[in-house]
C-alpha cells in the first residue's frame, strides 16, 4: 500500500492499487473481527479479545460507510467532506511531511481528513492514512493490533486443540486445466 501511495504523484495510475490495497485490508480486518467474536470457547470477558475489538472498531464504521455509500448518495447532504474521502501518505525522502489526494469530485469549501501527526512522540501516527467522512484510518497502528491479536489467539487455539489450527508458512497449491476436445 505505501509503495503504491508514494508513486502516485508521478504515476496517477498508482492510485487505484493504492485504494484497492487501503479497502481490501480494511474488509479484511472487519471480517477478522467477525471471527473473533465467533471463536468458539473464547469468553467475551478476554482482554485480550476486547482490546482487539475496540482499537479496530474503525473498521467496521469505514466499511459500513463504503457498504451504505448509496443509501448516503441517494440523500441530498450538505455534508462538506468528499464521498470518497481522502489518502494521505508520509513522503519517504522528508518523514516530516505528508502528501493527501482527494479523489472524486472536487466541490468547493470541501472538507477532508489528513494524516495525523503526533505532537508528543513528534511523528506521523501512520505512513498511510485514508480518510473516510469525518474519521482517519490509521493504517499502521490497526496492523500492529491485529498483529498482537494473532499472538494471542492462534497459541489460545491450538492449547485448546492440540490437532490444530495448523499453521504453516507453505501453501498447498493446486493447479487446474480445463482441456478443450481439440487438446486431448
Amino acid at each position: 500500500m505505501y509503495p503504491a501511495c508514494v508513486a502516485i504523484p508521478t504515476d496517477r495510475s498508482q492510485l487505484i492499487p493504492a485504494l484497492a490495497s487501503c479497502w481490501a485490508f480494511i474488509d479484511v480486518l472487519h471480517r477478522v473481527r467477525e471471527l473473533a467474536q465467533a471463536v468458539p470457547g473464547l469468553c467475551g470477558k478476554s482482554q485480550e479479545r476486547k482490546r482487539f475489538l475496540v482499537s479496530t472498531a474503525l473498521a467496521e464504521q469505514c466499511r459500513h460507510y463504503i457498504q451504505h455509500l448509496r443509501q448516503k448518495l441517494a440523500k441530498p447532504s450538505a455534508d462538506p467532506r468528499p464521498v470518497w474521502g481522502s489518502l494521505s501518505w508520509v513522503d519517504p525522502n522528508n518523514l516530516g511531511m505528508s502528501h493527501t489526494v482527494m479523489f472524486g469530485a472536487q466541490i468547493p469549501n470541501t472538507q477532508y481528513t489528513g494524516a495525523v501527526f503526533d505532537m508528543v512522540e513528534r511523528r506521523w501516527v501512520s505512513k498511510v492514512c485514508l480518510g473516510v467522512g469525518d474519521a482517519s484510518f490509521n493504517f499502521d497502528p490497526l496492523f500492529e493490533e491485529a498483529v498482537i491479536f494473532e499472538k494471542f489467539i492462534i497459541p489460545w487455539m491450538l492449547a485448546r486443540n492440540p490437532e490444530g489450527p495448523r499453521v504453516t508458512e507453505e501453501l498447498p497449491t493446486f493447479t487446474t486445466c480445463f482441456l478443450s476436445r481439440r487438446d486431448v
